[in-house]
């Protein structure tokens, strides 16, 4: 459709001007034939009568030379139009009329009657009105009623919402002026409309961010799909590459968690970023935003076949303190803008919400699924990891073990030296434990003394009984304690799956049957389940 309205006015253009060079060509006309005739005359007149007629002609030459140069110039507005009648065309004109006059006054009446009959003055008389004519009516027509028409056509394309409408050929008269106010205020009302609209696609773009960090994903994920929303918001003109760093601060590191359309030597590059290094450490250093070139000397991670491109560092700052940088990649020339810093200052800004939020959950998800003092994963979360590691044991006909964990004389620890010294031989204990373990086994920390842990893939009976005596052995080791020396010991209870149990209920009543049938042996060692040992029987 627009290409039509265009195509319709380069027509109407072309009709116009076509018409205004024959208006020009048969006014020019006239004039030649008018100043001929003149010339005749003064060639013909009688000796007396020839200085008369060299006025009127020197006069017609001056007329007709404005009068071209008039329609030559048809970018003049009407006022300069009308100064150029007036102090060009105007006098000469006046001067011919009083000739004419005089001339006329000078004869007889018969010589009068005879003149007003010869086709001759007929003919000069009708030759000037059609010049005059002509003159006004291209003036008329051209200046007024086509300026008009345009700016009818301009305000129809506003009315109908088209803000991108313009006006081509704007002439330099008080219709022009008033044209190049109407088109400066398309050209206003197109900037407001963008302006709103961008600020629509910021209002969104943040909206999508808040609303993502309610759904139940993990802080990488959730990094991910802020990435994403960013680098849809149509008028950011980004190349689809960018990343997510979050600040390590016992390394003092950035750390790469989330990333898109990155090379592989940038994300191997980039894995890890020092503080200052590079633009998004020193973005990270610095607590400001930072945009950028690959040309910055700052731009320190280079690679082969890179492309020319620009960057934006945006730090993310919470309560002053930065907890990461995103880094967005601009296509090649592109100029910082200040609209653009402004919305990814508030897009940072946001983020810095989310991640504390998100980091908040993970606080809260981990207390209530893992033991305060020792990190270990606590009952809740152990009976769903052993529900898992039954239907994999299931599914791949594995043997595996549970192993329930009993600190020897712990609790005469906490009545001697105190509490704190309990917790010491907690934590040790859990370290103890742990280094005697796979790393696809788990340790938990059932309550109190208690632990518990699970031995996945056990090809015999052997391999669980190797695992129980080195804990035994290192558990068993003194631990120092303000210039104490204390010892505790480690009670183990073992039951395997299939054989003792083919459910977490089964299994953990068979180890804990176990584990009683040692402590009656006396403690400090381990005893696999027996099916057929009775409580009331000898361990």
């Amino acid at each position: 459709m627009q290409e039509q309205l265009l195509e319709a006015r380069r027509h109407e253009k072309n009709f116009l001007l076509r018409r205004e060079s024959i208006w020009l060509q048969q006014t020019q006309s006239a004039l030649d034939q008018l100043e001929r005739m003149v010339q005749e005359m003064e060639e013909k007149a009688f000796f007396n009568e020839r200085p008369y007629w060299q006025r009127v002609h020197e006069q017609l030459k001056i007329y007709r030379g404005h009068l071209l140069r008039l329609l030559a110039t048809p970018e003049l507005g009407y006022a300069e139009q009308y100064a150029i009648v007036e102090s060009d065309l105007v006098p000469p004109a006046r001067e011919l009329h009083a000739l004419f006059k005089t001339r006329w006054s000078s004869l007889s009446q018969s010589h009068r009657d005879h003149l007003a009959r010869s086709e001759q003055t007929q003919s000069v008389l009708v030759t000037l009105a059609i010049a005059i004519s002509a003159l006004l009516v291209w003036i008329i027509t051209r200046s007024i009623l086509v300026s008009l028409k345009m700016g009818m056509q301009f305000a129809r394309e506003i009315a109908s919402g088209n803000l991108r409408a313009r006006i081509n050929h704007i002439p330099r008269d008080e219709v022009g002026a008033l044209l190049r106010a109407m088109q400066q205020m398309g050209t206003d009302l197109q900037r407001m409309e963008e302006r709103d609209l961008r600020a629509q696609a910021a209002r969104l773009a943040l909206n999508a961010l808040l609303e993502s960090s309610l759904e139940p994903l993990s802080l990488q994920r959730q990094m991910e799909v802020a990435l994403h929303i960013i680098m849809t918001v149509p008028y950011l003109r980004l190349k689809n590459k960018g990343a997510i760093f979050l600040i390590d601060p016992e390394e003092g590191q950035l750390h790469l968690i989330a990333s898109t359309g990155l090379a592989p030597a940038v994300l191997n590059g980039c894995a890890k970023i020092p503080l200052g290094h590079c633009l998004c450490g020193k973005t990270a250093a610095e607590g400001k935003l930072t945009y950028a070139t690959d040309q910055d000397p700052a731009h320190s991670v280079r690679y082969a076949g890179m492309q020319p491109h620009g960057h934006y560092c945006i730090p993310i700052i919470s309560r002053g303190v930065v907890l990461g940088v995103m880094t967005l990649y601009l296509p090649a020339g592109h100029e910082e803008n200040p609209e653009e810093v402004a919305f990814l200052t508030s897009i940072g800004n946001t983020l810095a919400g989310v991640l504390e939020r998100k980091r908040m959950e993970e606080r809260l998800q981990h207390l209530a699924h893992h033991d305060l003092l020792t990190s270990l994963p606590n009952r809740v979360l152990f009976a769903e990891h052993l529900s898992r590691s039954l239907i994999l044991a299931t599914r791949s006909k594995e043997r595996m073990a549970v192993m329930l964990i009993d600190l020897d004389h712990f609790k005469q620890v906490n009545d001697t030296l105190g509490h704190a010294a309990g917790d010491r031989v907690l934590v040790i204990s859990t370290q103890r434990i742990r280094d005697c373990l796979r790393a696809s086994d788990l340790v938990a920390r059932m309550g109190g003394d208690e632990f518990a842990v699970i031995l996945s893939d056990m090809p015999n009976l052997e391999a669980a009984e190797r695992v129980a005596g080195k804990i035994v052995q290192q558990v068993s080791q003194s631990i120092a304690w303000e210039g104490h020396s204390v010892h505790v010991g480690a009670s183990i209870g073992i039951a395997f799956f299939p054989e003792h149990g083919s459910e977490a209920d089964s299994l953990l009543s068979s180890a804990d049957m176990a584990m009683y049938r040692i402590k009656k042996r006396g403690r400090n060692g381990f005893c696999i389940h027996d099916p057929d040992w009775r409580e009331d029987q000898a361990p």
